[in-house]
């Protein structure tokens, strides 16, 4: 259950952003809850990786660790004088060296 909060305000956060770049642009909720659906099926789809329909426990571990992993490889990435913390320097840094990066 914790995994699928995170995913989703992962995807929350991400898709908010986006959105927030126009401030002059309006959604329906139409629109919105597609784009959601969208990028939930596309998450549902990483996850159940037999292509079954149907998400296992086994699934969700294998996921969560991949997750985790990549997760450890930005933190390691962020934290630029290895003394395992982010500061905000460090993120801020990581945020402007990045921020064109971003894919729309």
């Amino acid at each position: 259950m914790r995994i699928y909060l995170i995913l989703f305000l992962f995807i929350f956060l991400l898709t908010s952003e986006s959105k927030a770049k126009n401030h002059n642009t309006t959604i329906t909720k139409k629109e919105f809850l597609d784009s959601q659906m969208k990028i939930l099926e596309a998450r549902f789809n990483a996850v159940d990786t037999n292509k079954d329909g149907k998400i296992t426990p086994e699934e969700k571990k294998k996921f969560a660790e991949k997750i985790n992993k990549q997760r450890l490889a930005l933190l390691k990435k962020i934290d630029t004088n290895k003394d395992g913390k982010i500061s905000k320097e460090e993120e801020k840094a990581y945020i402007e060296k990045n921020k064109n990066k971003v894919k729309k």
